[in-house]
């Protein structure tokens, strides 16, 4: 292929879930569970023993908190509070599934993530949270002003010496090496819709590492690890994100007609459009940090 690869690498702008399409299938995929296990079993190493609190922003279907709750009870931890926090209530209905053990208090809030003084006001204490999260999700936050008011929101609710994560797999480095890969999958999959690219269409903003890092650093946080986490995502994780409503909107948003595809034959149209390219699996980069509030 020697035309320009499609950009695929900002898919993710925000959505509601429906009944039949959302994210919470891909959540369950066990490489996503993986990453965002070994990011959080980084973080649990910063939260105290005896008495914890977490709040994640952007929960989603509770991916986060699980494994919070699964390190809680690996490490001894005494007791904990976790509070969850999303705009999407459907989501939230599908995170409260969550049984915690008794030693754990979890709830989840319907909310925006710029309002967590607000949000959790009377439910951490006044020394504020030992942590705070934010994965995959802030590359789904419009314009680049929102997502800073969100960090620096995060960054008001933490206690002097806490920590926050954040790790998210749709930056400039995202497709790394498999780019062409990912836009062939693109193109295929634009080919059995019989559509076309429209070049008129602007281009959804990809921000590297470096200005989400920035964007951490900011805050007044600071970053104390940061990494770039190579995945490989089974076929059958790809056919869980292909029914996800955000990616399919992001993979076809320059298509040429697009919004007269339901997005059944959109989904329909990408998985078939992998088992024609033969491929196993495709690789994405996760990128992470982990960044503490100074005493």
């Amino acid at each position: 292929m020697t035309h320009e690869t499609p950009d695929i690498s900002g898919i993710g702008e925000l959505s509601k879930p429906t009944t039949r399409f959302s994210f919470e299938e891909f959540s369950r995929q066990p490489e996503y569970r993986q990453v965002n296990r070994e990011l959080v079993v980084r973080l649990a190493g910063y939260l105290p023993k005896n008495v914890f609190t977490h709040v994640d922003v952007a929960t989603g279907t509770g991916l986060v908190p699980e494994l919070i709750i699964e390190q809680a009870a690996q490490n001894g931890y005494e007791r904990g509070a976790i509070i969850g926090v999303d705009p999407n209530r459907v989501s939230l209905q599908v995170a409260r599934r969550i049984v915690p053990p008794p030693n754990i208090s979890l709830e989840f809030i319907e909310g925006y993530g710029q309002d967590l003084a607000r949000l959790t006001a009377g439910r951490i204490s006044n020394g504020g949270a030992d942590s705070v999260s934010i994965h995959d999700a802030i590359h789904e936050i419009p314009g680049e002003e929102n997502k800073r008011g969100i960090l620096t929101s995060m960054a008001g609710i933490l206690k002097p010496g806490g920590v926050l994560s954040y790790n998210s797999a749709f930056t400039a480095k995202g497709m790394g090496e498999s780019a062409m890969k990912w836009g062939k999958w693109k193109l295929e999959a634009m080919r059995k819709l019989g559509g076309r690219r429209d070049k008129l269409v602007e281009a959804i903003r990809i921000y590297t590492p470096g200005e989400y890092r920035e964007m951490i650093e900011d805050t007044g946080l600071k970053v104390i690890h940061e990494d770039l986490r190579t995945v490989a995502l089974s076929k059958d994780a790809i056919r869980a994100i292909s029914r996800y409503p955000a990616f399919i909107e992001g993979v076809f948003a320059d298509m040429v007609g697009q919004s007269d595809v339901s997005i059944e034959d959109k989904s329909k149209a990408l998985i078939e459009a992998f088992d024609n390219l033969n491929l196993n699996s495709l690789e994405r980069n996760w990128h992470e940090v982990i960044a503490q509030k100074v005493k």
